[in-house]
């Protein structure tokens, strides 16, 4: 196999992997968080 259809071959494997993994991250659902912090009198005050 020549060098450059290995080459080829590494970089389609890589970029498949690669876009298949932000598919996975644009379609799994968000898992909820909830955020909880406690602000001073100072700063609500202005």
């Amino acid at each position: 196999m020549p060098d450059s259809l290995r080459y080829l071959i590494i970089l389609a494997v890589l970029g498949g992997i690669v876009y298949g993994g932000a598919w996975w991250l644009a379609k799994s659902p968000p898992g909820p968080v909830e955020i909880e912090k406690s602000i001073s009198n100072d700063r609500l005050r202005g």
